[in-house]
C-alpha cells in the first residue's frame, strides 16, 4: 500500500496517463450543478454539489538553444484541474476536492501530479475551520510575495512563483470587530518541485529532490506553525503574520563531489530545509484610482549565498495607479482602464541574498480592454541595481468563444552574467501559449 507521503508527493507519471485522466472527464462530465435529488447518498447527501475545472494544452518555445547538456529545445504539455465541491447544512459545512496533473514532453520532472486541495470547511457564527490541504495566499504586492509562506512553490508550473502544491493543515479563524485573526497548524512538509536535467529554466547543476535535507527533528513530518491577523481600517488593508517551522524556499548546497585536476567539483545541487522564523507586514491603501502596496519580513534561520546563517530584512513596495477609460473619446479602446505600476524590492542581505529581488526596481502597465472578450494585456519589468541583469514579462489573455480562454506569456532575461542567481537563464528567454477549456 502506498504511504500517505508518497500520496501527497508531487509524482512523475507518463503523458499518456495523464492524457487518459483527461479523455474521461472531458468524456464522461459537463458543466454541472448537482442537486440532491440527483444523487441519494443518504444522510450524507449535500445540500448543494458542484463539478467544474479546466483542460489546457501549453506550447513553450525557446529563443535560443540549450545552455547545459541534456537539456531538451521545446516543450509540449497538457494539464488538468477539476474541482468538486459539495455543501451542507446550509453552506456552514463545505467539501472540496481539487487535483492536479500535468503530463510535459520535454521534461519528465515537470510531468507530476497533486492533490491542490482536498478540505472540508466548517463555519459556526464568527468561528471558521479549515481541516486537510488548501491553498492559502498572503500578501499585496505585484511581483515579489515576500510573506506568502503557507504553502510551497509548484517550480516546474512557472518562474513567477504563483503555483502552489496544496499544503495538509489545520487552520482556525475567528472574525472579530477588527478583522480576522487565524492560526495554522501544518503537520507535513511540502518539498519543491524542480525542472530536471532535460529541463529549461534551471541551474547549471541539477537540482536533486531525492537527496533533500530538513533540519528539523520528523523529516517531512516536522510540524510548522503560523499565526495571520488581517483587518480592513477605513481605507487600509492591514496583515501580521507569523510563522516558525520548516522554510518554503530551501538552501542549495553543491553536492555530490568529483575529483577533477582542479580538485573536488559538485555534480548536483542539494535542496536544504531549514528550520526558520519569520515575522510578516503587508499592507495595501486605498487613495482614489491609486493602490500603495507594501510587504516586509523578519527572518532568522536561513543561510545566504555564502553559507552564513543570519537574520535578514526583506522589504517591497509601490503603487499602482489606474486611468480609467484611456480611450474615452477615441473611438479606440472607448472602455480600457490602463494600471500603472511601480515598485521598489530590497533585501539586508544584498549580494548574498538567495532571491533575485535583493535591489530591484519594478515597473508595469496592466491593460483591460473591459471587452465581451475580458481582453487583458500585463506588461512587467525588473531591473536589478546590484547585477546590472533585467528580466521582461508580457501576459496576455482573452475569451476566444464560450469555455475557452488562450493566453501568452513571454519572458526576456537580459544582462544576467553577474547575477549569481540569475546567470544561468541568461539563454532561457521563451514564449509560452495556452489554450484552456473551462468546465
Amino acid at each position: 500500500m502506498r504511504s500517505v507521503s508518497t500520496a501527497w508527493r508531487a509524482e512523475r507519471f507518463g503523458a499518456g496517463a495523464a492524457l487518459s485522466v483527461a479523455a474521461l472527464v472531458l468524456a464522461g462530465f459537463s458543466p454541472c450543478e448537482a442537486r440532491a435529488e440527483e444523487a441519494d447518498f443518504g444522510p450524507f447527501t449535500p445540500e448543494y454539489a458542484e463539478f467544474f475545472g479546466k483542460i489546457e494544452g501549453e506550447a513553450t518555445l525557446f529563443g535560443e538553444g540549450p545552455r547545459f547538456a541534456g537539456q531538451r529545445r521545446h516543450d509540449l504539455s497538457v494539464a488538468i484541474e477539476p474541482t468538486i465541491r459539495a455543501e451542507w447544512l446550509d453552506g456552514d459545512l463545505q467539501f472540496t476536492f481539487t487535483p492536479f496533473a500535468r503530463a510535459a514532453a520535454a521534461d519528465e520532472d515537470r510531468s507530476h501530479y497533486d492533490i491542490r486541495e482536498a478540505k472540508f470547511d466548517v463555519r459556526s457564527g464568527d468561528w471558521e475551520a479549515t481541516v486537510g490541504l488548501d491553498r492559502v495566499f498572503w500578501g499585496k504586492t505585484e511581483a515579489n510575495h515576500l510573506v506568502d509562506i503557507i504553502n510551497q512553490t509548484d517550480a516546474v508550473e512557472d518562474i513567477d512563483d504563483e503555483d502552489n502544491l496544496g499544503q495538509p493543515m489545520v487552520r482556525i479563524s475567528r472574525l472579530t470587530e477588527i478583522g480576522e485573526f487565524s492560526v495554522f497548524y501544518l503537520p507535513y512538509v511540502r518539498t519543491r518541485t524542480f525542472p530536471g536535467r532535460e529541463g529549461r529554466l534551471r541551474s547549471a547543476l541539477v537540482v536533486d529532490e531525492s537527496a533533500r535535507v530538513i533540519e528539523r527533528d520528523g523529516g517531512r513530518w516536522a510540524p510548522s506553525f503560523a499565526a495571520r491577523f488581517a483587518g480592513v481600517f477605513g481605507d487600509a488593508d492591514i496583515g501580521l503574520s507569523a510563522f516558525n517551522g520548516v522554510a518554503r524556499d530551501p538552501t542549495l548546497r553543491p553536492g555530490g563531489f568529483v575529483a577533477t585536476p582542479g580538485g573536488p567539483a559538485p555534480t548536483r545541487l542539494v535542496p536544504v530545509y531549514e528550520t526558520i522564523t519569520q515575522f510578516g507586514f503587508d499592507g495595501q491603501y486605498t487613495s482614489g484610482a491609486t493602490l500603495w502596496k507594501a510587504e516586509a519580513i523578519w527572518r532568522d534561520g536561513q543561510e545566504d549565498l555564502r553559507g552564513r546563517e543570519r537574520a535578514f530584512v526583506g522589504a517591497t513596495g509601490g503603487l499602482e495607479h489606474t486611468l480609467f477609460g484611456v480611450g474615452e473619446g477615441t473611438g479606440f479602446l472607448e472602455n480600457a482602464d490602463l494600471g500603472l505600476i511601480a515598485e521598489y524590492s530590497i533585501d539586508s542581505r544584498g549580494r548574498n541574498a538567495t532571491t533575485i529581488f535583493q535591489n530591484d526596481v519594478i515597473l508595469g502597465a496592466r491593460l483591460a480592454l473591459n471587452d465581451i472578450a475580458d481582453t487583458s494585456f500585463l506588461l512587467t519589468s525588473a531591473i536589478d541595481h546590484e547585477f546590472g541583469a533585467a528580466s521582461i514579462r508580457l501576459e496576455a489573455e482573452t475569451r476566444v468563444t464560450d469555455g475557452w480562454i488562450a493566453s501568452l506569456e513571454g519572458v526576456l532575461f537580459v544582462n544576467g552574467g553577474e547575477d549569481p542567481v540569475a546567470a544561468d537563464l541568461r539563454d532561457d528567454s521563451f514564449i509560452r501559449m495556452k489554450l484552456a477549456y473551462y468546465w
